[in-house]
């Protein structure tokens, strides 16, 4: 797993497909505002039956997680201040959980992804851009 980190803050994390875990692993912490593993199941495993139980939870940020189907894409990162950070490129199978800061997304290829982040989405609220973020000179982490 790769962090995306700057000044002790976490910006994402990228999963690469290589490097699936063969044991049942949550990549978020417990207090994380969205909750990411992967679960293996043995065969005739039953988890008994359940249903979730409505609770009132907070959230403060709109965190994402992004599972890469098909195509390849370069994240660059940003400060909530809009500072640029770096940029990680991410390939089919790859998984990435994007937490706090700014972020733009160039696709390299037709790309399909699976996107998962909290509801209730509120258009007018959910984002601000982040002026003059374009024409930099990239720094891309592939480590």
């Amino acid at each position: 797993m790769k962090l995306i980190e700057d000044n002790n803050i976490i910006y994402a994390k990228i999963i690469k497909a290589e490097s699936y875990p063969k044991d049942t692993t949550f990549f978020t912490n417990d207090a994380d505002e969205i909750q990411f593993g992967i679960v293996n199941f043995q065969k005739d495993y039953k988890t008994g039956a359940h249903y979730h139980n409505h609770l009132n939870k907070e959230t403060t940020r709109v965190d994402e997680i992004f599972v890469i189907q098909q195509g390849s894409m370069r994240i660059d990162f940003y400060s909530e201040k809009g500072v640029y950070i770096k940029s990680c490129e991410a390939f089919k199978d790859d998984i990435v959980i994007l937490y706090q800061g700014g972020h733009n997304i160039t696709y390299y290829e037709d790309t399909k992804v699976f996107l998962i982040k909290p509801g209730a989405y509120q258009k007018e609220n959910d984002k601000t851009r982040i002026i003059g973020a374009n024409n930099l000179e990239l720094i891309i982490d592939n480590n």
